[in-house]
This record gives C-alpha cells, structure tokens and sequence, in this order.
C-alpha cells in the first residue's frame, strides 16, 4: 500500500479542485485543532497547514480516513461522535482509493481502499483533517 499523501503542500496541490469556502476563527494557543465554520455548519479539523492559522474567509480543503463505509440510512449532513466525524451524503471516485464525499454542502476528500456507495455514511477516523497554503 502506498502512502496517502508526501507531504502536506502535495496533498493540497493534488486535490485543489475540491475546496471549500470557510470562515477559520483563532486557535487555541498550541492546539493544532482549528474551529471551522462550513456550509455544513461548525466543524473542528487539525491544521496541517504551517503556522499560524489564518482568522477569517479561506479556502481549505478536508479530508479524512474512512473507518466504516455504509449505504446511506439516515439524513445527509456532517455528525461529530465523540473525536470522530460520521459524514453521509454522495459520494463519487476521484482515483483509487480517494472519494469525494459531498455532504450537506461540504466536500471532503475521502480515502477507503474497498468500493464505496453512491449514497453513502462514512464513519472517519479522527482527526478530521484541513489543508490549507
């Protein structure tokens, strides 16, 4: 298995097309956990951006690592369990082993070796991730 990402700057290059429109308010002094509002509503991801985090409009890119991949059950939206984030919405292949997961209005870049739904409920691995130059 080769590794999902070289490096930060690689990653964000690599996905640029799947960026979202945020608002990054002030992080906590020494976390790397920014609070994010999403058109999804708000959301904390680790920065892996260099430091420090902007404050204000940005365009970041999420990503995350599957845990669990499902057929849709319930309503589209981004739901926090506990550490961890569960998406559900629509899902579409970007190239192997990558998804973009649309849901409730936030793109996340996806990764998940097996075959994922098109209506699909995606249990992350924490942390939700946020790239940004």
């Amino acid at each position: 298995m080769s590794p999902v990402e070289e490096s930060p700057e690689e990653f964000l290059a690599r996905f640029a097309a799947y960026r979202v429109e945020v608002r990054l308010y002030p992080e906590p002094w020494g976390s790397p956990l920014l609070e994010v509002q999403t058109p999804a509503g708000f959301v904390y991801a680790m920065d892996r951006g260099a430091p420090p985090a902007p404050v204000g409009e940005a365009r970041v890119l999420f990503h995350g690592l599957a845990r669990k991949v499902a057929r849709a059950q319930g309503k589209e939206g981004v739901f926090r369990e506990g550490a961890a984030y569960r998406l559900v919405g629509t899902a579409r292949p970007l190239e192997e082993g990558f998804y973009l997961l649309l849901a409730r209005g936030l793109p996340v870049v996806v990764h998940w070796e097996g075959p994922m739904p098109e209506e699909a409920e995606v249990l992350l691995w924490p942390p939700l991730m946020l790239f940004r130059e």
